[in-house]
C-alpha cells in the first residue's frame, strides 16, 4: 500500500512533521516566557539577596552588642570592680585591689575580641583603670582621647554624667591616628546616696567589625553602612564614603524597607534594617547592574537558543521523519503482498498495519486455542485410561509425559476423586461445576505439585504427580490447597465437594492402583459425611469382631420392657457411633445396624409385629436404602420412636383395665414370698417399678410398698393371736428377719409384736 501525493496529508509522515514542529515550538515559547519573566525574577532576587545579606550583618553585630551589654551588666555588680570604686583618695588607693581588678578586666577582654578595651572611671579617685594601665583622668585623656575637637572638659563631663547605657562616638588614638570609635558607656550606681560611683566605657573594635563585613558574601560588590540615629556612619566596609549626605539621611526615616534609588550616580537597590538592640540602622547599597549582568547573559542565551532550535530543528524534523517512515513503509509493503485487494486510500499506514496485525493475531490465537483444546482432550482421554489400567504400561514415564504434554517431574503418583454437590442457588450444571472445581484446585495446588484432571465415568478425577523430595509432606500440602479452594468455591459459586484420595504409588502402574484405592475410600463417605477429605490410608479397613453381642441384645430388650427409653436411646447412639468408626468394615457396620433394628422390632408383642412393624414401617427396606451415616442414624431413631409409641400405648391400655385391683390381688396371694417387691410386681405386669407404683396409688389410693407391708402385718396379727412365736411369724408372713418384722410391726401397729401378744 502506497499513498499517492494527493493523500500525503493523511500519511503518518505528515503527522510526524506536524508533531515535531509543535514540539519545536515548545522551547521557543518557553524561551519567550522566560525572557519576559526575567526582569521580575531579577528584581525579586535582588531584593531577596540584599535583605538576606543585611539580616546576616544585623544578626552578627546585634549579637556582639548584646554580649557587650551583658558584660557591662556583670561589671556593675562585680565585687572587685565595686571594691575599686569604693576606694577613697584620702586613704590612698590599694595597689593590690587595683592590680586584682586590672587582671579581671584583662580576662574579660581576652574572652571577647569584639571589644577594643574596657575602661573604668572612678569619681572618687578621678582616675581610669583598664586592662593595660591605671592613670589619672587627665593623663588617660591625653593618652587615649585627646584631639583638637574634643577637649578634656568635654571628656570629663562625659565621664561624670549619669548614663543608663548607650552608645557614643569617641575619638580614639589608633597607631598615632585619630578616629572616631563607637563606645558603650554606662554609669556605676553608688552603694549609698545619690549620684554615680563611676563610669564604664567600652570602645568597640572597629577593625573587627570591618573585617567581619568584608568577609560576608556580596558585601564587596556594594556598600554596607551601620548608622546611628543621627545619620552618622559608625561602621562601613569601604573607605570611599566619609558620610551620608542629607538626601541619604532621609533613607533612615523609612525604617525597615527595600527600595531603588540613585547612589553615587548609579541606580542601586537600598535595603534598610533597624536594630532593636542599639537603635542603629543597617544600610546596604548594591548597584542593580551587578544582578542585571546575569540577566543579560540569560537574554543572550535565549536568543541564541531560539536561533539554534529553529535552524537545527528544521533539519532534524526532516531527517527523523524520513528515517522513521522507512520501516513503516516496509511493513506496509509486506502486508500489501499478503492481500489480494488493496486497502482504501482513506486509511493511513498505521490503521492499515493495525488491521492486518490484529487479523494475524486472531488467526494465531485460533490455531493455539484449537491446539490447546486438542491437547486437553488427549490428556483427559489418556489420564482416564491410565486410571482404569487400559494404557500401554511399557511406555517410559518421561516419554508418556512428553507425548501428552504433562509436566511430570517424578515417578510418585496419587489419585484424587471429587464428588460435587451444589447449595441452593448454586451451579447445577455438572460440566460447569467440574470446570470450576478443576481450575480453582489446579491453581491452588500448582507451584507445589503437578495435578491434571479428567472425567472418569461422570466423576471428576485428578492425577497428582508429587514433586521430588516432597514425598514426606505432600499430603499436608494437598490438604492446605484443597481447604483454600473449598472455602473460595463455597463462598463464590455455592458448590460443595467431597474429596477422596489414595496413598502414594510408584510408576505408571501405580496410577491404576491409586485409582482403585480412591474408589474404595469413596465408600467411606457414608462414614465421614459430605464436605470431607478422605484418604485411603486413614479409612483402610482392619480386622475386627462383631461387637453387637447377644448380651447387648438382651440389655436393649430389657431397657425397652422396663420403660427405660432414654437409656435405650443412648445405647443405640453408642452402637451407631461405633459402627461408623473409620477402622470398622462397612459390611459389618450395616449388619450391626440391621440387628439393632431387628431387636427393636422384637420388643413389640408378637400379634402387633406383623401388622405394624413389617407391613406398615418396612424398616429393613428403608435401612438398606440408606447411604450415609446421618441417614442410618435418622432411620434408626424413627424406628425407635415408633417402637416406644407402641410400648407406651400397651402400658396405658393395660393400666386402664384395673391394674390396681390386679396388683392388690397379686400381693394378697404372694405376701408370704420374701422376694415380693415393687420390682417383682413390675416384671410380673411388664411395667416399670415407677409406673406400676404410680398406677397403684392412683387407683387404690395407697402406696404399693405400704400396701405390701400392711398386708403382711395383718397376717402376722392373726398368727400371734394363735400363740405363734415372733420369729416363726416373721418367716411365715414373708419378712427376711425377726428384726425387720419387729420394726415394720411397730411402725403400723404402734407396739412391738411381743407386747401385742401379751395383750392378747
Amino acid at each position: 500500500m502506497v499513498l499517492g501525493r494527493g493523500n500525503f496529508s493523511r500519511s503518518v509522515a505528515f503527522r510526524w512533521i506536524v508533531s515535531y514542529a509543535v514540539i519545536l515550538l515548545i522551547p521557543v515559547a518557553l524561551s519567550v516566557i522566560v525572557y519576559s519573566q526575567t526582569r521580575e525574577i531579577v528584581e525579586y532576587e535582588i531584593k531577596r539577596a540584599s535583605v538576606a545579606m543585611l539580616k546576616q550583618v544585623k544578626y552578627i553585630v546585634d549579637g556582639e552588642l548584646r554580649q557587650t551589654e551583658n558584660l557591662a551588666a556583670q561589671l556593675t555588680v562585680h565585687p572587685d570592680v565595686r571594691h575599686f570604686l569604693d576606694l577613697k583618695a584620702e586613704t590612698g588607693a590599694s595597689a593590690y585591689h587595683i592590680y586584682r581588678t586590672e587582671q579581671q578586666l584583662k580576662k574579660m577582654l581576652a574572652a571577647n575580641d569584639f571589644l577594643k578595651d574596657i575602661y573604668i572611671y572612678s569619681n572618687a579617685l578621678d582616675s581610669v583603670l583598664s586592662g593595660e594601665t591605671y592613670a589619672s583622668a587627665r593623663m588617660f585623656y591625653e593618652m587615649k582621647n585627646q584631639t583638637g575637637t574634643f577637649a578634656y572638659e568635654d571628656w570629663r563631663e562625659l565621664m561624670i554624667a549619669d548614663h543608663a547605657g548607650q552608645y557614643v562616638q569617641l575619638p580614639v588614638k589608633n597607631k598615632e591616628k585619630k578616629e572616631n570609635t563607637p563606645s558603650y558607656i554606662r554609669s556605676f550606681p553608688a552603694q549609698a546616696g545619690s549620684g554615680a560611683a563611676g563610669t564604664l566605657l567600652i570602645p568597640l573594635n572597629a577593625e573587627k567589625i570591618k573585617t567581619m563585613l568584608e568577609n560576608i558574601d556580596w558585601v564587596k560588590k556594594g556598600q554596607v553602612f551601620i548608622v546611628d540615629p543621627n545619620g552618622q556612619i559608625l561602621f562601613q566596609n569601604s573607605e570611599n564614603v566619609e558620610a551620608l549626605s542629607a538626601t541619604y539621611r532621609k533613607w533612615i526615616g523609612r525604617g525597615t524597607s527595600t527600595f531603588t534609588d540613585t547612589f553615587q550616580g548609579k541606580k542601586s537597590m537600598i535595603t534598610i534594617e533597624s536594630s532593636d538592640t542599639s537603635g542603629w540602622s543597617y544600610v546596604s547599597v548594591f548597584p542593580v547592574d551587578v544582578f542585571w549582568e546575569r540577566a543579560r547573559a540569560v537574554r543572550t542565551l535565549n536568543v541564541l537558543g531560539l536561533a539554534l532550535c529553529i535552524g537545527f530543528g528544521g533539519l532534524l524534523i526532516y531527517y527523523f521523519a524520513r528515517k522513521n517512515y522507512d520501516p513503516v513503509k516496509e511493513l506496509v509493503n509486506v502486508f500489501s503482498l499478503r492481500q489480494r485487494q488493496r486497502t482504501s486510500r482513506d486509511l493511513d499506514e498505521y490503521t492499515y498495519i493495525r488491521r492486518n496485525v490484529l487479523e494475524t493475531i486472531r488467526e494465531r490465537d485460533d490455531m493455539q486455542n484449537r491446539h490447546v483444546r486438542q491437547i486437553r482432550v488427549l490428556q483427559s482421554y489418556y489420564l482416564s485410561r491410565l486410571m482404569k489400567g487400559q494404557t500401554d504400561r511399557n511406555v517410559p514415564l518421561a516419554e508418556a509425559a512428553m507425548m501428552h504434554h504433562l509436566s511430570w517431574t517424578s515417578d510418585r503418583f496419587a489419585v484424587l476423586l471429587f464428588y460435587i454437590d451444589s447449595d441452593e442457588g448454586g451451579t447445577t450444571d455438572l460440566p460447569l461445576s467440574q470446570f470450576i472445581v478443576s481450575n480453582i484446585v489446579k491453581d491452588s495446588v500448582e507451584g507445589r505439585h503437578a495435578i491434571d484432571f479428567t472425567d472418569v465415568d461422570g466423576t471428576l478425577g485428578a492425577v497428582v504427580n508429587v514433586a521430588p523430595g516432597r514425598a514426606d509432606c505432600w499430603k499436608d500440602e494437598i490438604e492446605d490447597a484443597l481447604a483454600q479452594a473449598y472455602e473460595f468455591i463455597t463462598a463464590r459459586y455455592k458448590l460443595r465437594f467431597t474429596t477422596v484420595g489414595s496413598d502414594l504409588q510408584t510408576g505408571l502402574d501405580g496410577v491404576h492402583q491409586a485409582f482403585l484405592q480412591a474408589l474404595e475410600a469413596q465408600e467411606y463417605r457414608m462414614v465421614l459425611g459430605e464436605d470431607a477429605l478422605i484418604w485411603y490410608g486413614n479409612v483402610k479397613p482392619s480386622e475386627g469382631s462383631y461387637f453387637f453381642t447377644v448380651n447387648d441384645e438382651m440389655i436393649l430388650l430389657n431397657l425397652l420392657k422396663a420403660d427405660e427409653f432414654e437409656k435405650a436411646k443412648g445405647m443405640i447412639d453408642q452402637i451407631v457411633q461405633r459402627a461408623f468408626q473409620r477402622q470398622t468394615p462397612l459390611e459389618m457396620a450395616k449388619c450391626v445396624l440391621l440387628d439393632v433394628a431387628t431387636t427393636l422390632i422384637k420388643s413389640i408383642p408378637g400379634p402387633e409385629q406383623a401388622g405394624v412393624a413389617w407391613e406398615e414401617w418396612r424398616p429393613l427396606k428403608r435401612l438398606l436404602s440408606c447411604a450415609t451415616k446421618a441417614e442410618f442414624h435418622q432411620e434408626l431413631h424413627d424406628i425407635f420412636d415408633k417402637v416406644c409409641g407402641v410400648l407406651r400405648s400397651r402400658q396405658t391400655a393395660h393400666a386402664g383395665a384395673g391394674i390396681g385391683d390386679q396388683v392388690a390381688e397379686f400381693v394378697k396371694e404372694n405376701y408370704r414370698d420374701p422376694n415380693l417387691s415393687v420390682s417383682m410386681i413390675g416384671d410380673r405386669f411388664r411395667l416399670t417399678p415407677q409406673y406400676v407404683s404410680r398406677l397403684f396409688r392412683e387407683q387404690i389410693g395407697q402406696g404399693l410398698h405400704d400396701f405390701i407391708s400392711q398386708t403382711r402385718v395383718e397376717a402376722a396379727k392373726a398368727l400371734l393371736q394363735t400363740g405363734a412365736s415372733i420369729d416363726d411369724t416373721a418367716a411365715r408372713v414373708g419378712f427376711a428377719s425377726g428384726h425387720a418384722f419387729i420394726r415394720v410391726f411397730k411402725k403400723y401397729v404402734g407396739i412391738t409384736p411381743g407386747k401385742y401378744k401379751a395383750l392378747q
